[in-house]
């Protein structure tokens, strides 16, 4: 009987391990890794959320900056990472979809490389040339370049970036012939100095510049109307549909996250997108809140993954 009574204790305790073990987390500071340098809009938002997370999961979360390769290095170091909810990734569409897509071979495949946890931002790319430029609106644009083939030029963050491959369905779309720079740092520059003609980018960055009306936005990509920019139509608004590009962040894990971490982790950051304070700071920098399910995030990233694997094809010779 004393040995029946000790076999039915030890399956006890061996049921409510993991339930002990999920109450716990975490127990010590958890790492963001994000591929890109500080002070971007994706670093700042991710700051924001890091911050309310450390408030609500009593804990220390660490942003790491691990830039280069498009992201993809410190995409690859959370991949390797043991599944334990400690090593998270921020990641972007550039090192979740477009960067290993366009790799040959990919480091790493992001839908089974990866636990989706949740999304945290969706925005479209805006098309934008100097304020002194001819063309008032994309059809204008398309105009003056026709005139022009092989005299304008755009700028871009540099081969294989979402900027690059947005201009490339651009240039398609409209029939354009555009001269590709790239620019690997200080991309505005050469734009308001007059060396290149238009770029795609995403907010915010462009907002001060449209400020001061040294740049104009004539259109922006994707299904609908920037809030922060009312006034500037949709590409596809101007006879140009099917460039439904855009940038988007949010939080990943490795593969294998214990679905209990994923649904603590995804509900934390739930509540504080929804904080009236983070979002009025998210929409000073004309960034909208996306979030929802793991599903619903993985489900985005298969879709991306899959359409960039499709360009990526057609790109190569």
């Amino acid at each position: 009987m004393h040995a029946f009574r000790t076999l039915l204790l030890l399956v006890a305790l061996s049921i409510g391990a993991p339930a002990a073990i999920a109450q716990a987390y975490p127990s010590r500071p958890i790492k963001v890794l994000h591929g890109f340098a500080a002070g971007g809009a994706p670093d700042a938002a991710l700051r924001q959320v890091a911050t309310r997370l450390e408030r609500a999961l009593g804990t220390a979360v660490v942003v790491e900056n691990r830039s280069g390769a498009s992201g993809t290095i410190a995409a690859a170091a959370v991949a390797r990472a043991d599944p334990d909810g400690y090593t998270l990734l921020f990641g972007v569409a550039a090192n979740l979809a477009v960067a290993p897509a366009l790799a040959k071979p990919p480091p790493y495949d992001p839908v089974t490389a990866f636990t989706p946890i949740i999304e945290v931002a969706r925005g479209p790319y805006v098309w934008l040339v100097r304020d002194e430029a001819p063309a008032r609106s994309m059809v204008e644009f398309v105009a003056w370049a026709r005139t022009r083939p092989g005299q304008l030029n755009y700028a871009s963050p540099g081969e294989g970036s979402v900027h690059h491959l947005a201009t490339e369905m651009l240039k398609q779309a409209a029939g354009l012939d555009l001269v590709h720079v790239p620019i690997s740092s200080g991309i505005y520059v050469p734009l308001l100095g007059g060396q290149v003609d238009a770029m795609f980018d995403s907010m915010p960055a462009p907002l001060p510049h449209l400020a001061a009306k040294k740049l104009r936005a004539l259109a922006v990509t994707g299904p609908k109307r920037l809030a922060a920019l009312p006034d500037v139509p949709t590409l596809a608004e101007q006879g140009l549909p099917g460039i439904d590009v855009n940038s988007w962040w949010g939080f990943v894990g490795p593969a294998g996250l214990p679905r209990d971490i994923v649904l603590r982790l995804n509900a934390e950051v739930r509540k504080a997108l929804a904080e009236p304070d983070l979002v009025a700071a998210l929409a000073k920098m004309a960034i909208e809140p996306s979030p929802g399910s793991p599903e619903a995030f993985g489900a985005h990233m298969a879709q991306e993954w899959a359409r960039w694997k499709q360009v990526a094809a057609k790109a190569r010779p």
